[in-house]
């Protein structure tokens, strides 16, 4: 049995990516940005959502740095906004900043503790630190407030398959193909079949 290589997995958008990458929800661009142009006419929640969007724009050019101060930005314009602790916590985590992307995610539970995709989030920083057990902990809180998330679920699996503990992980790894299949997601039926497979494979 190969053992996972996880470490190596930070994804900024959820889609196919390589056998042991965490899968992982994308930035969190605001519905209706608003421009710059109408700043001085908007109040401070607008002004947070423009760099909140600059910064996704950013972190998608691979200017993380930047993205990392647009976020700051609008975190310091409004302090409650909830998407731009997520984010910046992505962009954190793209600079393997796990730390601090641990606690921009844990910050924004603070404010809205029933968003599944920051605890999955989460759970991505902390088991990119090889601290299973917590990553574990944060997976299934993801699960608990949405069941039919395959992401959390898959993300679970690894981190099972991290510990050592096969046959959780193939449970949940199951579970997770059967939600991408009634959601009729094939790329995350492909993944997760790859990674049942790499599980069954005898060690090298």
């Amino acid at each position: 049995m190969k053992k996972p290589c996880i470490l190596a997995g930070w994804s900024l958008a959820l889609g196919f990516a390589s056998v042991f990458a965490w899968t992982q929800p994308s930035l969190s661009l605001e519905i209706s940005p608003v421009i710059l142009a109408d700043l001085p006419f908007t109040n401070g929640r607008q002004q947070a959502e423009v760099h909140n969007n600059q910064g996704v724009e950013l972190a998608e050019q691979g200017r993380l740095a930047e993205a990392i101060a647009a976020f700051n930005r609008a975190i310091e314009i409004n302090p409650e906004y909830e998407n731009a602790h997520n984010n910046l916590g992505l962009a954190l985590g793209n600079q393997n900043k796990f730390t601090e992307a641990i606690a921009a995610f844990n910050r924004a539970i603070e404010i809205n503790p029933r968003n599944f995709e920051t605890y999955n989030n989460l759970g991505i920083a902390l088991g990119s630190q090889g601290k299973f057990a917590e990553a574990i902990a944060a997976f299934n809180r993801a699960i608990q407030i949405n069941p039919n998330d395959p992401v959390s679920r898959q993300n679970l699996g690894v981190a099972f398959w991290s510990q050592g503990n096969v046959s959780q992980a193939v449970a949940s790894l199951q579970r997770a193909r059967e939600l991408y299949a009634m959601q009729n997601n094939s790329a995350g039926l492909e993944e997760v079949g790859v990674i049942l497979n790499q599980i069954s494979l005898p060690a090298d």
